[in-house]
C-alpha cells in the first residue's frame, strides 16, 4: 500500500465485483474522509473513508437514504443522484463506493434574484418535495409532524438561552415564531435536509446533481430553502414566486418565515457547539453574529410583523413579493468587532459555570451542520440504527477485505475554521 489513493483503489475493486481499475487520483472534497476517484472501464467512481466516527454515522444516514431513494423515485428528479455500488471493511470502519457526480459549484451568496439558475432551483427543489411520502414510511427515514419540528425549534431556543449568551430582542423575535400556531399549520413533505450550494452541481446554468442525501426524511420544505438567503431575501423570493408555480405550498408566507426562522436558528447551532467543545473563537463569532441581529428585523422580523392570518398568495401577491428588495444582513460573515452589546445581555460570564448542555447523541434532537448521528426515538419505521440498515441496503454485499493499515491514512481534519 504505497499512499492512500492506491490504498483506497484496493479497497475499491474488494468493494465492487469485476471492478477493474485503469487509474486512481486523489479527491478531496470533504476534509472528514479519505478519498479518491478511480477509473473503471465505464465512468469514474468515488471512495470514501471515514475518517472519525461522526463522518461514519454521517455515511451511514447517506446509505440509508439513497437506499430509500428508489429507481422510480429518481426518475421523478431532475437531476443526478449518486448511487452506491458497494462497500467492503477498511479498518475498524468501511469504504464505500458510489458513481461520482461532477459539475461547475456555485456560492449562493453569487446567487442574484434575476440568475437563470434561480429557475432550476426551483424546479429542483419542488421535485424533492413532491417526493411521495412512502420514500421515508417504506424506507426507514425519520417522519416528522409540523408540531415534532416546532418542538425541535422551542428546544434548541430553550439551549441557545440557557448560554445567557442569547439577546433578549433576538430571543423573543425567535420565541414568538415558535409559539405561533398558525405558522406551523402546515403538511409535512420529503425534504433533502441539509440543502445548500455546496450540495449542487451545475451545467448549462442548471442544477445537474445533488449530493449529501445523510438528512433525507420527511419534514418541512422550509427548511430546504433557509440556505437561499445567504444571497438575500431579494433571491429567496425569485425563488419562492417559481416554486410556488410547481406545487402548491400552503401559505407561502409562513413557508417564508419559517425559511427565516431556520436561517438565524443556524447562529444557535454555531454557538451551542462552541459552548459544547469550549472553543471560544466559536463562542465569540457566533456571539458578533448575534450582536449584529440586536435591533435589526432581518427577513424573520419583517416577516412576523407582516398579517400572519394571510390567505396563500396569488399570482398578483407573487409578483409584488418578487418586487420586494429588503435590506439583507450578512449573518454568517467573520467575527466583528463587539460595537455595541445587547442592554440586556449578561455580562462576564464564565461559560465553565453553566450548567452543561447534553451531548450529541444523548436523546437530543438537533444537530449541527456537520451531519451529527440522529437522535433515538424519532420514528423510523423500526429501524434503531441507520449504520445497521445502511449496512444491510445500502449497497452490494459486504466483502472482507486485508484490514488497512492506520498508517496508511492521513491523521483526523483540522478543526473546523469559523
Amino acid at each position: 500500500m504505497v499512499s492512500i489513493p492506491f490504498t483506497l483503489a484496493a479497497l475499491a475493486t474488494s468493494a465492487v465485483p469485476g471492478l477493474v481499475v485503469f487509474g486512481v487520483r486523489e479527491h478531496r472534497d470533504d476534509e472528514n474522509f479519505a478519498e479518491a476517484i478511480v477509473a473503471s472501464e465505464d465512468a469514474d467512481l468515488l471512495v470514501r473513508v471515514p475518517r472519525s466516527q461522526a463522518a461514519e454515522v454521517q455515511q451511514s444516514a447517506e446509505l440509508l437514504g439513497l437506499a430509500a431513494l428508489t429507481e422510480g423515485s429518481r426518475s421523478r428528479l431532475p437531476f443526478q443522484v449518486p448511487e452506491t455500488l458497494g462497500m467492503t471493511r477498511a479498518g475498524e470502519t468501511r469504504a464505500v463506493v458510489s458513481t461520482l457526480l461532477e459539475g461547475g459549484r456555485f456560492s449562493a451568496e453569487d446567487l442574484a434574484d434575476d440568475a437563470i439558475l434561480v429557475q432550476s432551483i426551483a424546479e429542483a427543489l419542488a421535485a424533492i418535495h413532491d417526493l411521495p411520502l412512502s420514500v421515508a414510511q417504506q424506507g426507514g427515514l425519520p417522519v416528522r409532524s409540523a408540531q415534532d419540528l416546532r418542538l425541535r425549534a422551542t428546544r434548541l431556543i430553550d439551549r441557545a438561552r440557557a448560554t445567557r449568551m442569547l439577546p433578549e430582542t433576538v430571543q423573543r423575535r425567535w420565541e414568538h415564531a415558535a409559539e405561533s400556531a398558525e405558522l406551523w399549520d402546515f403538511s409535512p413533505v420529503m425534504v433533502h435536509g441539509s440543502l445548500d450550494a455546496g450540495q449542487m452541481r451545475v451545467e448549462d446554468d442548471r442544477i445537474t446533481a445533488v449530493l449529501g442525501w445523510s438528512e433525507l426524511a420527511l419534514g418541512d420544505p422550509a427548511s430546504d430553502l433557509s440556505w437561499l438567503l445567504a444571497a438575500g431575501s431579494d433571491v429567496l423570493d425569485a425563488v419562492l414566486a417559481r416554486y410556488a408555480q410547481r406545487r402548491n405550498t400552503g401559505s407561502l408566507a409562513h413557508l417564508r418565515t419559517r425559511a427565516a426562522l431556520y436561517h438565524e436558528l443556524e447562529v444557535a447551532r454555531w454557538l451551542l457547539q462552541g459552548v459544547e467543545a469550549h472553543d471560544r473563537s466559536i463562542v465569540d463569532d457566533a456571539v458578533g453574529m448575534l450582536d449584529r441581529m440586536v435591533g435589526v428585523a432581518g427577513p424573520l422580523g419583517r416577516a412576523l410583523s407582516a398579517d400572519s392570518s394571510r390567505t396563500p398568495l396569488g399570482e398578483a401577491e407573487v409578483s409584488a413579493l418578487l418586487a420586494e428588495t429588503p435590506e439583507v444582513v450578512d449573518q454568517l460573515s467573520d467575527t466583528a468587532a463587539h460595537e455595541a452589546l445587547d442592554e440586556d445581555r449578561m455580562f462576564g460570564v464564565d461559560t465553565d459555570f453553566i450548567e452543561p448542555l447534553r451531548d450529541a447523541g444523548e436523546g437530543d434532537p438537533e444537530r449541527s451542520e456537520t451531519g451529527e448521528a440522529r437522535e433515538k426515538g424519532e420514528s423510523r419505521g423500526g429501524v434503531s440504527d441507520p449504520a445497521d440498515r445502511a449496512d444491510a441496503e445500502g449497497g452490494a454485499s459486504e466483502q472482507l477485505t486485508e484490514p488497512i493499515d492506520p498508517d496508511d491514512l492521513p491523521g483526523s481534519p483540522p478543526p473546523r475554521a469559523s
